[in-house]
């Protein structure tokens, strides 16, 4: 059986058996480089940032110049829940492969599609946006400390980020959550040096359209030469009240669900009628109402509408109905 591989390359002229082999060498190279530079960047990037970084995919291009990393995903860093900070499933970079040979990471071009990211404020008040290792070296860095990291620089990112989610453990538990559905597309930010420059300036853009403002990131002001801007989905949020989804589940499921989410939040349900959908609660002190539509097949259809002092709270209807889809398998 050894010699069957030997017998079979043996059908083949000389010059096509060494081609054959090249191939597979050339084959196996590659499958073992981009596995070898996924689990570097798993290994030594954790003490550059601060936090677990974990992705499933990573491919290097060395004829095209193009890198495809795939589920990269950014751990909160120590203090906080063991859960993710930033998932990303999907990053595409135009590399300069001869500067990457000698040490410099330039790439004219960077896509990141991120799906969310999640803030999080801990009991003793400090966010997890702060408290990345690499935003608190550069803090020190403009203090007159040297930072030791490698050249890097980035001509032009173009960001997408779909949901920024906040969860607030200052209050009595269970945590706070709230959910911003900040839809951005196609951001374009140019020269970005260093990759303190550019955590910070993902961390900012994707915070931009919500309420949530972080003590430490407005030191990034200096470093980017940018700040907080009023956010357009503020003013929306005042305006609109409620979201909607349909749901994979069943009407029973969902409207069961609800109750129990209200509990477990230590809310207050003050009427539910099952027969129309409608529940009505108090949750964050906030006046709370579920409407859920059965729409046949095993499939539903979910609107939340959250009001406090007669102003509308989208934020918290929009992190209701993101628990609620954490909650239903």
């Amino acid at each position: 059986m050894g010699d069957v591989p030997i017998i079979f390359m043996n059908k083949y002229p000389r010059p096509l058996r060494w081609l054959i082999i090249a191939v597979l060498i050339v084959f196996v190279l590659s499958v073992l480089k981009d596995l070898l530079i996924k689990t570097a960047i798993e290994f030594f990037a954790p003490p550059i940032v601060g936090a677990k970084v974990e992705m499933t995919g990573f491919e290097l291009g060395l004829f095209n110049h193009q890198i495809h990393i795939t589920n990269f995903k950014l751990y909160n860093p120590p203090g906080f829940p063991d859960q993710e900070f930033l998932v990303i499933p999907e990053i595409r970079v135009q590399a300069d492969i001869p500067s990457l040979m000698k040490g410099r990471m330039y790439f004219p071009l960077v896509v990141l599609n991120m799906d969310k990211m999640v803030v999080v404020k801990n009991k003793d008040g400090k966010m997890n946006v702060d408290e990345l290792k690499i935003i608190k070296d550069q803090q020190e860095a403009n203090k007159g400390k040297r930072m030791k990291l490698p050249v890097f620089k980035i001509d032009l990112m173009e960001l997408n980020v779909g949901k920024v989610i906040m969860e607030d453990y200052t209050h009595a538990p269970p945590a706070k959550v709230e959910a911003y559905d900040v839809n951005i597309k196609d951001q374009k930010i140019r020269n970005i040096n260093g990759l303190p420059k550019l955590v910070t300036a993902i961390l900012i853009e994707a915070m931009k359209p919500t309420a949530i403002r972080s003590a430490g990131l407005f030191a990034a002001e200096a470093l980017l030469g940018v700040g907080f801007l009023p956010a357009v989905a503020i003013g929306v949020a005042i305006a609109q009240d409620d979201v909607n989804q349909d749901m994979n589940h069943s009407f029973s499921d969902v409207y069961q669900e609800c109750l129990k989410m209200i509990s477990d939040l230590d809310g207050t349900v003050k009427n539910a009628d099952q027969q129309s959908g409608v529940i009505s609660a108090k949750v964050y002190n906030c006046d709370i109402t579920f409407y859920v539509k059965d729409l046949g097949w095993s499939k539903s259809h979910i609107r939340i509408k959250a009001r406090q002092y007669f102003l509308a709270k989208l934020e918290i209807a929009n992190g209701l109905l993101y628990q609620l889809n954490e909650r239903l398998p």
